[in-house]
C-alpha cells in the first residue's frame, strides 16, 4: 500500500537503484519495504555479536510536495516554468539510542579517544594536591 500514483513509486525505485549502481558497492532490493509516501534505502550494520541493525535512512518523498502543493522555479532563463520538488528524508544515525546502544555494545565501556567522555585525565603529582 503506497500513496499517489504507480509510475511516481516506479520513477523513485529506478533514482534510488540508479544513485546505489553508482555508488559502486554491493547492494540488494527489499521488496515491499518502503514508507507509504516513497521507497528508501536502509543502512543496516553489524554489532559486536553480529546482529543486523537498521540505522541510517533515506526516503524519497513524493507526495507530500503533492498534499502542500509545493513548486520551484528554477534559473532566470526558465522563467515562468515551475517544478515540484522530491522530499527528502534522511535520519543518519537512525535512533540516537539504538546507534549508542550498538557502540556501547561495541566497545565494551573501553571508548575510543574520539568517543570518550574523558579524554583527558590530570594527574598530580606533588604531596601538596592529594
Amino acid at each position: 500500500k503506497f500513496l499517489g500514483a504507480a509510475e511516481t513509486w516506479d520513477f523513485a525505485e529506478k533514482a534510488l537503484a540508479n544513485a546505489l549502481d553508482g555508488f559502486g558497492h554491493p547492494w540488494k532490493l527489499n521488496p515491499g519495504d518502503g514508507a507509504f509516501y516513497g521507497p528508501k534505502i536502509d543502512i543496516k550494520i553489524l554489532d559486536a555479536l553480529k546482529r543486523r541493525h537498521q540505522c541510517a535512512t533515506i526516503q524519497l518523498d513524493y507526495q507530500l510536495p503533492i498534499r502542500f502543493e509545493l513548486h520551484y522555479q528554477p534559473a532566470e532563463k526558465e522563467e515562468g516554468k515551475e517544478y515540484r520538488p522530491v522530499i527528502i528524508h534522511r535520519a543518519i544515525l537512525g535512533s540516537v539510542e539504538r546507534m549508542f546502544a550498538i557502540l556501547c555494545e561495541n566497545f565494551g565501556g573501553k571508548w575510543p579517544f574520539w568517543l570518550s567522555p574523558r579524554q583527558a585525565l590530570v594527574i598530580p603529582i606533588h604531596p601538596k594536591f592529594f
